[in-house]
C-alpha cells in the first residue's frame, strides 16, 4: 500500500479563504467540530475530509470553467457527509451507510442550518453515481466528482492534501481569533 503520495496539491488563498468565509458559522458550530473524531477513509476524519471536499470542488469547478454558486457549494461540501457518527462501527452506524447516509446527514444539516435548494441537493446526492436520484445542479455534480477524489486520495495516497489541511487549519485558527474578538 502506498504510503508516498504520488502528487502534492499546493493550496490557493484565495480558495481557502473562500471555504472559510462561506462556511464560517458551520466550521464553528459544535456538530461539525465533533466530526473530528469520527474516522472517514484512511487516517482522515470526517471533518478534515468536509473541508477538503469544499476546497476541492472549489478547484474543479475553476478548472472546468464551471459556473457555480460558491456559497452553496462551499456549505454543501461542508455538509455532505454531516451524518455524526461513526460509519465503521457497526454498532452505531447505520445499516447500508453508503446508500443512506447522504439522507441522514441531509436531515441533521436541516435541523442546525438554514440551507437553500442548491445545498439540500448537494447534500442528498453527493454520492451519484452510487446513489440515485441524478444530481440537479451544476453544484451537485462538482461535489460529487470531488469526494471522490478526495476519498481517492484518502483511501490510496493518489495526491497529497497535506498542503490544503495545513492551509485550511491556519486560516481557522486566524479566523477563530477574529470570531472571538467580533
Amino acid at each position: 500500500r502506498r504510503k508516498v503520495a504520488l502528487w502534492h496539491l499546493e493550496a490557493r488563498e484565495t480558495l481557502v479563504d473562500l471555504v472559510l468565509a462561506f462556511g464560517e458559522d458551520i466550521l464553528q458550530s459544535k456538530s461539525m467540530q465533533s466530526e473530528r473524531r469520527f474516522p472517514q477513509h484512511g487516517q482522515t476524519d470526517c471533518f478534515t475530509h468536509s473541508i477538503c471536499v469544499a476546497y476541492m470542488s472549489l478547484h474543479v469547478a475553476e478548472v472546468l470553467h464551471i459556473q457555480i454558486d460558491p456559497r452553496s457549494m462551499v456549505r454543501g461540501a461542508l455538509l455532505h457527509d454531516f451524518f455524526l457518527y461513526d460509519w465503521h462501527d457497526r454498532d452505531k452506524a447505520c445499516r447500508f451507510h453508503t446508500f443512506r447516509h447522504p439522507i441522514i446527514a441531509l436531515k441533521n444539516a436541516e435541523a442546525e442550518f438554514p440551507l437553500n435548494k442548491v445545498e439540500r441537493d448537494i447534500i442528498r446526492k453527493h454520492m451519484f453515481p452510487l446513489c440515485f436520484p441524478l444530481p440537479r445542479y451544476r453544484e451537485s455534480f462538482v461535489i460529487s466528482i470531488a469526494d471522490k477524489c478526495c476519498a481517492a486520495s484518502e483511501i490510496w495516497h493518489l495526491y497529497s492534501l497535506r498542503h490544503i489541511i495545513e492551509a485550511l487549519e491556519r486560516g481557522m485558527q486566524t479566523w477563530q481569533v477574529r470570531w472571538k474578538s467580533e
